[in-house]
């Protein structure tokens, strides 16, 4: 094996970042300020709403959470969902919690959910869509996809788990729905460790955001519904508002990753590059490479044992509609899932990966899908 070793991943912290947050959360203890849902959180919450363009964001303990009390908020119990076969189960699980029943809906080729099968599944007890915005890129497809559920009256709801700071036109992620689920895991483009956040321009919708998760508590204590414990926490805020200070920055060193990957990998016989279109900032949470010709499993070995890389996470592997928890809700066919989804793979991307580094990858790859 090579003496070289790429992670999949990295988290971007400056020494300045980790100093201020080292700080903030030293005084917080020291005064004995509140630990959950105070200033930082509140924060963090107004800067991340003028960041997306959105007139409100609430703060939660997942990007999980956020999904589950956004379709709450707009009211599925009881219905359907439309949702991507193309997704994490979090999302599918999400809408279980939620109280209604996932309707799934076959994948285009840049991975977004195909509006054509969307607007196939919708039904009198479809009460919203959800759309994911898949490796960090915002489809052109969400337009024509918003344009279709306001048409039909169905709420969209955007899990961009994947995508903050992603835009199409100058619409960020987060704008295209009635609200937004975004994730702060610690594989995230920002990340604090974990957490969520929503966004919305509904004060409702914000409302009750703020509502459920905090045990749905009432101001005199009781309880008209049930929430959960979905705060985020102070320090998890510090961090948060850290890295939303450098999305921007972050983002284009991703970008000028993706750029030496675009210039080595081209021109791969059997290889298709998912490349973002006109218009569209992509925030690079993943790289995506489709394989015609190649098994995903056998390149990720090679790339392993011969160079010592190590490929990112897929987007996903194994499609929701052939999982064993969700395959009583399929009723298929899906042949874009089928065919793209265990046909992909994701080169490692991170912020701070030196040029030479992203090119010696590129260079590794290449050779292991002409061998």
């Amino acid at each position: 094996m090579s003496e070289k070793c790429i992670p999949s991943f990295s988290y971007s912290f400056h020494e300045a970042d980790i100093q201020y947050i080292t700080d903030e959360v030293g005084r917080l203890f020291r005064d004995q300020r509140h630990l959950t849902m105070s200033a930082h959180g509140e924060a963090l919450e107004t800067d991340f709403a003028a960041y997306t363009g959105t007139r409100h964001a609430v703060s939660v303990a997942s990007g999980t959470a956020a999904l589950e009390i956004a379709l709450r908020a707009v009211g599925v119990e009881g219905g359907e969902v439309v949702v991507p076969t193309n997704t994490f189960g979090a999302t599918v699980v999400s809408v279980l919690r939620a109280g209604a029943v996932p309707v799934f809906a076959d994948t285009s080729d840049d991975m977004s959910v195909s509006v054509e099968d969307v607007e196939a599944r919708i039904g009198p007890r479809t009460r919203a869509v959800v759309t994911v915005h898949i490796g960090g890129l915002v489809s052109p497809r969400t337009v024509d996809l918003a344009r279709l559920c306001e048409e039909r009256g169905v709420p969209l709801v955007e899990d961009a788990a994947h995508a903050a700071g992603a835009s199409y036109r100058g619409r960020r992620a987060g704008t295209f729905g009635v609200a937004a689920a975004f994730s702060l895991f610690s594989t995230k483009v920002m990340t604090s460790g974990e957490g969520g956040l929503i966004a919305t321009d509904d004060e409702r919708i914000r409302d009750t955001a703020r509502l459920l998760r905090d045990h749905a508590k009432n101001p005199d204590g009781t309880m008209s519904t049930t929430g959960y414990n979905w705060r985020l926490t102070e320090m998890q805020a510090i961090v948060g508002r850290v890295q939303l200070r450098r999305l921007d920055e972050m983002i284009a060193g991703r970008n000028a990753v993706a750029a030496v990957y675009d210039e080595r990998l081209a021109g791969i016989e059997g290889v298709r590059l998912l490349t973002p279109p006109d218009g569209a900032v992509h925030n690079r949470y993943k790289y995506i490479v489709e394989l015609e010709r190649h098994r995903p499993q056998d390149v990720q070995r090679r790339l392993d044992e011969k160079f010592g890389i190590a490929l990112g996470g897929y987007v996903y592997q194994t499609p929701c509609h052939l999982q064993d928890a969700f395959r009583s809700y399929a009723a298929g066919p899906f042949p874009g899932a089928d065919r793209i989804c265990p046909a992909h793979i994701c080169p490692p991307i991170y912020p701070d990966m030196p040029a030479n580094d992203a090119a010696y990858v590129a260079d590794c790859l290449r050779e292991v899908l002409n061998g």
